[in-house]
């Protein structure tokens, strides 16, 4: 019993802290870690490994949360949360969060690069406690639940092809090739914010317009004056 308490406990430090952006790695993987486990040592029950997760995440987000809401927006004054956010978008996100909040929440846990910020935003905004916890409780259910038996199945495929490989020499190829996937996927969710692509769907969908000012396509431009010039000459 005091094996699985370790094994839950850590488990739920790896999401907190991991949540809270210490060190800026997706969460992903420490749910993939918490089916390892499971797959691994019969003592880890799945049900119980699947809580910690969800509370590992809750609990970061509701500290994330709490900073923003007790800080507020002098918050985003500080050098290390603008590396975080740039203001820029910071700015978009804040005038869509309470239309969009909770679609906001959910889908910036899939974009380690800004999910601290958005946390952070929510609470600096005041946005709702009750939404927030909902949008979490409906990652922690569904979101966590998907990536969990993903995790559980990838582990036994992993031992299927142990038996039929050898047990060292299958190990030692799987870590370092999820090790790396997980790399690429951090990197290119990090690619897509250096570049000033859309945090989430509701950014491209909504736009970046300030409400009551037209849309702008460079791309149209020179058509369009070729064709502005036509009727000029007419």
């Amino acid at each position: 019993m005091s094996d699985s308490l370790y094994w839950y406990a850590s488990i739920f430090a790896w999401l907190f802290f991991t949540g809270i952006g210490l060190p800026p790695v997706p969460e992903e993987a420490g749910i993939l870690y918490a089916a390892g486990l499971h797959k691994l040592y019969p003592e880890v029950w799945w049900p119980f490994a699947w809580l910690a997760c969800g509370l590992g995440i809750v609990c970061a987000d509701l500290a994330l949360y709490g900073i923003g809401r007790w800080w507020g927006p002098t918050l985003f004054e500080y050098r290390w949360v603008q590396k975080i956010l740039k203001k820029e978008r910071r700015q978009r996100l804040e005038n869509r969060f309470h239309q969009h909040g909770i679609k906001l929440l959910i889908l910036a846990r899939f974009l380690p690069p800004v999910r601290t910020g958005v946390f952070l935003i929510a609470g600096a905004s005041r946005y709702s406690l009750v939404k927030f916890l909902i949008a979490d409780l409906i990652y922690a259910v569904f979101g966590v639940g998907l990536f969990f038996f993903f995790g559980t199945w990838l582990i036994e495929a992993i031992d299927q092809v142990r038996h039929w490989a050898g047990h060292w020499a299958m190990y030692l190829l799987a870590v370092p090739l999820i090790g790396y996937g997980l790399y690429r996927y951090y990197r290119y969710l990090k690619t897509r914010e250096e570049a000033g692509a859309p945090a989430t769907i509701i950014e491209a969908t909504a736009g970046a317009s300030p409400e009551g000012v037209a849309e702008k396509a460079p791309a149209a431009a020179p058509a369009a004056m070729r064709e502005a010039k036509e009727m000029l000459k007419e």
